[in-house]
């Protein structure tokens, strides 16, 4: 969605002029309008590394200046560059995540949403846009991506497909009622709305820093969520970057800090959904040129859906460290 210039200690944001069904920037007002709203979201997160939007204008001799001119031709977001040691990605990789960091990221996640006003939508509602969603995984994964997730699991994939979503549909006719609990709880809350281990970080820069970057500002329906879905598919990355031990010892943190501890069927739903989107996403990364091969793209996209149907295949289980209730285990 974005050019990212580094440029010593800073970065600098162009949104490109993009136009799909989330989102048109088109427009130089469009994209303008985007940086201030990337600016606002994501300073709840991280605000010492989001410094302000930059207005980039043609003057009258014809150069391009930030600040002022006769024509404005595009902004862009100007952020403090964080070392790619500081990110939780790279930390997961190298082997280097201790209990320690992984409670100061769940400590500054649940400390975030517990500070967010909750959302009330009708169960009935929240319900729908969950089916919708699953209805367009399904559908996508079997039609674009039949052949490129064929290539990638040497597997019958239509069938797996097929399972998996309904199972995931099937938990939502049972589980109406978790749903309406967790919205009379307020745990739904306009959050990040993609927290993953690439935008999460822990800097020992001049102070102890630790959020995430990179919300999604195009679309605040994809910013309204379950807590326990957002902080799940942390986890769920944690999990295909470096273990399930990891990923438990997150949302442990997590639960212990918020004292929300959802049923952990419901847990293995959202992660289920969430790598059902993400292996879409990774595939449709196939047919798009970029700076990463065809080859990791696909590795991802087998990643992702192995762990769809791996989380989907514990829905209707409970797990020894997560409680079934509102109240931790004894």
């Amino acid at each position: 969605m974005s050019w990212v210039f580094l440029a010593g200690e800073q970065a600098l944001k162009l949104k490109k002029s993009l136009h799909n069904p989330y989102l048109d920037f088109r427009t130089v007002a469009a994209r303008c309008h985007a940086c201030h709203d990337e600016l606002r979201l994501n300073r709840r997160l991280a605000p010492s590394i989001y410094l302000g939007v930059e207005s980039i204008w043609r003057d009258a001799t014809g150069e391009l200046r930030f600040g002022a001119g006769i024509e404005l031709i595009d902004c862009v977001v100007r952020m403090r560059r964080l070392p790619e040691a500081a990110m939780l990605r790279t930390q997961l990789l190298q082997g280097s995540v201790n209990d320690k960091l992984l409670e100061k990221i769940a400590d500054r996640i649940a400390k975030f949403h517990l500070g967010l006003p909750a959302l009330h939508p009708t169960t009935e509602a929240w319900c729908l846009t969950l089916h919708h969603q699953i209805k367009l995984n399904e559908s996508a994964l079997l039609n674009q991506g039949q052949r490129s997730l064929q290539a990638a699991v040497q597997a019958a994939v239509p069938e797996t497909v097929r399972e998996l979503h309904r199972a995931q549909h099937d938990f939502l006719l049972e589980h109406a009622d978790w749903i309406e609990q967790r919205i009379t709880q307020g745990h739904m809350v306009e959050g990040h709305g993609d927290l993953r281990a690439e935008h999460a970080f822990m800097w020992d820069g001049d102070s102890d820093t630790v959020g995430a970057i990179d919300c999604l500002e195009f679309s605040r329906s994809l910013r309204q969520l379950d807590c326990a879905d957002e902080i799940s598919f942390l986890a769920l990355d944690c999990e295909r970057l470096a273990g399930e031990t990891v990923a438990q010892t997150l949302l442990q943190h997590y639960h212990k800090i918020t004292g929300d501890y959802p049923p952990p069927a419901l847990v293995h739903f959202y992660q289920s959904l969430r790598a059902a989107i993400r292996a879409l996403l990774a595939m449709a990364h196939l047919a798009n040129p970029g700076h990463r091969s065809r080859h990791e793209w696909t590795d991802r996209a087998h990643q992702w859906l192995q762990l769809a149907v791996k989380h989907a295949a514990h829905i209707g289980l409970t797990h020894p460290c997560m409680s079934s209730t509102s109240e931790p285990p004894a």
